[in-house]
C-alpha cells in the first residue's frame, strides 16, 4: 500500500524517476517509461537506463541489486522482459514478450515477490 502513494519511496528514487521520464526517445522508449512509472511496484524500485533497457534495483547505490527483471524494446516493436543476470542455460532468463509496453510492465510486475519494494536508500547490502 505504501508504495501505492509514494509513502515510504525515497527521495532519490522519485528524482530518478523524473530523470527518466525526462529522457529522450533516442535514449528510452517514452511509452515504456511512462508504463513502468504507471505500476505502483516498479515506481518505488529505482529506475536505470542502460542501451536503451529500463531496468530496476531494490536499493538507490551501487552495486544494484541484480534481482528485478528489465524492460526493452525489441527491434519488432514489442517488449522483453529479462532477467539479465541469469544465465541462459538456465531457462530462466526470458520471464517472456509482449506486444505493448502496458502488458510488459504488467508481466514484470508479476513476477515481484510480496513485500519488494519501496526501494532501500543505500547499496544492497542493506537488503
Amino acid at each position: 500500500m505504501a508504495a501505492e502513494n509514494g509513502a515510504g519511496t525515497p527521495g532519490s528514487v522519485i528524482r530518478e524517476w523524473q530523470s527518466v521520464l525526462a529522457e529522450p526517445s533516442g535514449v528510452i522508449d517514452p511509452a515504456l517509461a511512462r508504463a513502468a512509472h504507471a505500476n505502483p511496484r516498479l515506481r518505488s524500485l529505482f529506475p536505470l537506463i542502460s542501451h536503451g533497457s529500463l531496468q530496476f534495483s531494490r536499493c538507490t547505490r551501487p552495486p544494484w541489486s541484480r534481482d528485478v527483471p528489465s524492460l526493452f524494446r525489441r527491434r519488432d516493436g514489442r517488449f522483453s522482459v529479462i532477467r539479465l543476470w541469469e544465465t541462459g542455460e538456465s531457462g530462466h532468463r526470458c520471464v517472456g514478450v509482449a506486444d505493448t509496453a502496458p502488458e510488459a510492465v504488467a508481466l514484470l510486475s508479476a513476477t515481484l515477490p510480496e513485500g519488494w519494494g519501496p526501494a532501500i536508500e543505500g547499496a544492497v547490502d542493506k537488503l
